[in-house]
C-alpha cells in the first residue's frame, strides 16, 4: 500500500517548516505568496490530499515551558517583549495543540533555577525556554532537562557548556562597539564619558562593556572613559551617576542595560544637562521613548528582545516537531540604533512587526 503523503513530507521537499506549509495550504497568513505557491504545487505533485492536516493536529499535546523574570519593576524594561515574542509565536502554532506552560520568577538566578527543577519534576515538559545567566546552580537545572533529551533553547545570554540546543542573542561585543562609536563621534577627543556598566555578572553587561573598552583602545582614543557598575542599593547607584552626569566635563553618556538607561534619563534632567550632553540609552520602552522625544536622549540602541523570544520558540517547536536542528548553536539577532527622526517605526505595536 502506498504510503500516504503528510506534511512533514511536503516540508521537507519544500525546505521549509511544518507550520509553514500549514499556514500555506490554509490560506493563513505568515508567509509570502511566491512560497504559498510553490508549496501548494509541491503538495498537487505529490498527491497531497488537504483533510490529512486534520489527523496530523491530533498528535499528542506539545508542551513548552517559558522561563523568565516577572515583567514588573525593573523587568517589565527588557523581560516584557521576551514575553510578547514567545506567546506570539506559540500562539501562532496553535493549530497544532502546542501548549504554553509560563514559569515565572523574581530576577534571581537560584530563583530561577529552583521553579526550572520545580517545573521538572511535575510536569511533562516537551521544550524549554530561559535565559542563560545562570549560577552552577541554575546551569545544572538546565542539564537535568538535557539529560532527559528535553531540547532547551536559551535567550538573551548563552551557557554553551549545558550543551543547548542553541541560543538567541544579541552580539554584545558589537552593541559596544556601536555604543563606544556613537558617543566619541559626537564629542572632542579629551572630553570624558560615563558608561553605566550594569552588573559585574551578567555577560549581556560585561560583554558590550568589553566591546566599549576594545572599540576605544582600537582607535587609540584618549577619552577618559567614566564607568559605574550595579548596587544592591538602586538609590545609591543613581546617586552615583547624578553626581557624574553633574560633572561639566562629561560630555556623552550611555547605559549598557534598560533599566540603568530609566536611572541615566532621570539624572541628566535632574542635572538639567538635557541637550548638553551626547546620551543613548538602552532598549525600547516607554520610559526611553519619552526621553528620546525630549532631547534627554540623543539616540536609543535596541537589542530586539521580542525578536530573540519569536525566534528561540521557533526553532524550539521545528526540532520538537519535526526534528530540525537550528542552523547554528548560537544565533545573534542584529541590534538596531534608534533616532528621534525614525521613532515612527518602533512606536506602539509597530516594532513586533520588524521580524
Amino acid at each position: 500500500m502506498k504510503k500516504r503523503v503528510t506534511i512533514k513530507d511536503i516540508a521537507k521537499k519544500a525546505d521549509v517548516s511544518i507550520s509553514t506549509v500549514h499556514f500555506a495550504l490554509n490560506n493563513k497568513p505568515g508567509v509570502s505568496e511566491a512560497t504559498r505557491a510553490r508549496i501548494k504545487k509541491i503538495a498537487a505533485e505529490c498527491g497531497y490530499r488537504p483533510n490529512l492536516i486534520a489527523s496530523s493536529l491530533k498528535r499528542q499535546t506539545i508542551r513548552v515551558a517559558a522561563a523568565f523574570p516577572i515583567p514588573t519593576e525593573d523587568n517589565r524594561f527588557y523581560f516584557t517583549r521576551i514575553w510578547e515574542g514567545v506567546r506570539k509565536y506559540m500562539q501562532k502554532m496553535s493549530d497544532f495543540n502546542v501548549e504554553l506552560c509560563e514559569i515565572k520568577y523574581y530576577d534571581d538566578p537560584k530563583t530561577q533555577a529552583d521553579r526550572i527543577n520545580n517545573l521538572l519534576e511535575k510536569n511533562k515538559i516537551d521544550g524549554l525556554l530561559t535565559v542563560g545567566h545562570m549560577v552552577n546552580y541554575g546551569a545544572m537545572s538546565i542539564e537535568k532537562f538535557i539529560k532527559k533529551e528535553i531540547p532547551v533553547v536559551l535567550i538573551n545570554t548563552d551557557l554553551p557548556e549545558s550543551n543547548r540546543l542553541c541560543c538567541i542573542q544579541p552580539d554584545y561585543k558589537i552593541i559596544g562597539r556601536t555604543l563606544a562609536e556613537l558617543v566619541t563621534d559626537q564629542i572632542s577627543a579629551q572630553q570624558k564619558i560615563l558608561l553605566c556598566a550594569g552588573d559585574k555578572k551578567i555577560p549581556a553587561h560585561y560583554l558590550i562593556t568589553q566591546g566599549f573598552d576594545s572599540y576605544i583602545a582600537e582607535k587609540d582614543l584618549q577619552t577618559p572613559v567614566l564607568k559605574v557598575y550595579d548596587t544592591e542599593q538602586k538609590e545609591v547607584l543613581y546617586q552615583e551617576i547624578l553626581s557624574k552626569i553633574a560633572s561639566s566635563d562629561v560630555a556623552a553618556c550611555c547605559s549598557v542595560s534598560a533599566r540603568n538607561s530609566v536611572l541615566l534619563g532621570k539624572a541628566i534632567i535632574a542635572t538639567k544637562r538635557k541637550g548638553q550632553i551626547t546620551a543613548v540609552g538602552s532598549d525600547l520602552f516607554e520610559e526611553n521613548f519619552q526621553y528620546l522625544r525630549e532631547g534627554v536622549f540623543t539616540q536609543l540602541l535596541y537589542k530586539k528582545p521580542y525578536l530573540q523570544a519569536y525566534l528561540a520558540a521557533k526553532y524550539l517547536l521545528e526540532y520538537i516537531m519535526q526534528n530540525s536542528v537550528p542552523p547554528r548553536d548560537t544565533i545573534y539577532v542584529n541590534s538596531e540604533v534608534v533616532f528621534q527622526s525614525s521613532m515612527a517605526m518602533y512606536e506602539e505595536e509597530t516594532y513586533k512587526l520588524l521580524l
